[in-house]
């Protein structure tokens, strides 16, 4: 019984491919369903379907049969190394130019979740040709009506070809740092592209400057610092901040003007504690930028108000040492007033707590 089992399971197999081959389109549609539901059905026949040849038809339907194709091909990627790799060798990548013009389909999630399945041979010796897949995943993250289902995918796609240095270059004259930005503001996708975005600009000095040169980077980042409630993007965006404003004083100006030092603040009291310690060394840094501009025009100013006398330059020096001693206890006073903020919060904290838990075992049983 078993052996005729196997003889007639083998024959479905070879019936499906021949249809796939050489069957009317209504029939293709009926085998690509078939080879679908034979390959979610067992693991065993998933890797032999490629065997019989059914990958190169169903590469092939792309052009007509999209969808039913693609439902095929995903279920025979899935977990299976040796499969992705005879997908991709069939043509898969060079058909993507011709899916994104099918709007239905450039759009669904199976597709989505196909070219991700696809991209995780990135991180494997195959060699992977990022640059046809980043055309589709950055078309698909720009796009207005994509849905979310279909984007996250392509962010985790695009996070599989971000995580390999050979890939890094490729993916940031792509133009997927401006598509990043744009979903920052998203907060379903922000998590994963603020991620993303966190590794091109430690791994690599273009995807940095690709991101101060963009305009709408200090917004988006300034107003993920404030989402309070999500941890990891406050994290992610201060992170950003950090290795962005270090290299650039124009964008230090910009986002200065566009109130990141109170963001920064509320951080620094509020975040986590890996948000508050990147919060700290940015307001350090813009508090030694700042103490640096007034030492830099306090003097010239003493001399011409008040501190000239004409008879010299020691009254003007001395004048300078106090100006300079003013501003530091003023900068030191509001210091301190941010860090008895921050104890007060954490002490009444606790003291709700202790209250709490006081009044708790006061109470009868």
């Amino acid at each position: 019984m078993g052996a005729a089992d196997g003889r007639g399971e083998a024959a479905a197999m070879r019936a499906a491919v021949r249809r796939l081959s050489f069957g009317a389109a209504e029939e293709q549609r009926e085998a690509a369903a078939e080879v679908a539901a034979l390959a979610r059905s067992d693991e065993r026949r998933k890797r032999l379907l490629p065997e019989l040849g059914v990958v190169p038809p169903l590469v092939a339907m792309l052009a007509g049969a999209r969808l039913a194709a693609v439902a095929a091909l995903l279920e025979l990627a899935r977990g299976t190394h040796r499969n992705k790799v005879h997908i991709v060798k069939a043509g898969l990548l060079k058909k993507l130019p011709q899916l994104m013009d099918d709007k239905d389909l450039a759009r669904s999630q199976q597709l989505a979740l196909l070219v991700l399945s696809i991209s995780s041979l990135a991180n494997t010796d195959f060699p992977l040709s990022a640059s046809e897949l980043l055309p589709f995943l950055v078309a698909t993250l720009s796009a207005d009506d994509v849905p979310a289902d279909t984007k996250l995918p392509c962010l985790a796609a695009l996070r599989n070809l971000s995580t390999k240095l050979e890939h890094v270059r490729d993916v940031v004259s792509s133009g997927a740092v401006h598509a990043l930005l744009s979903l920052v503001l998203d907060k379903t996708a922000s998590e994963a592209a603020l991620s993303i975005l966190g590794e091109l600009a430690a791994t690599s000095a273009a995807g940095k400057k690709a991101m101060e040169e963009d305009e709408a980077a200090p917004r988006a980042l300034l107003e993920a610092m404030t989402w309070h409630g999500s941890a990891r993007c406050q994290e992610h965006a201060t992170y950003l901040v950090m290795v962005l404003t270090h290299g650039s004083r124009a964008l230090r100006r910009q986002m200065r003007q566009l109130g990141v030092v109170q963001a920064l603040l509320e951080v620094s009291l509020l975040g986590s504690p890996l948000a508050q310690r990147r919060a700290a060394k940015v307001l350090q840094w813009f508090k030694e930028e700042g103490q640096s501009r007034i030492r830099a025009h306090s003097g010239p100013r003493m001399e011409g108000a008040s501190c000239h006398d004409g008879g010299g330059g020691q009254d003007a020096k001395d004048c300078r040492d106090t100006v300079d001693k003013i501003v530091k206890q003023s900068l030191d006073r509001n210091m301190k007033s941010i860090l008895r903020r921050a104890t007060a919060s954490v002490d009444l904290t606790n003291v709700k707590l202790l209250v709490a838990s006081s009044s708790s075992k006061s109470l009868p049983c």
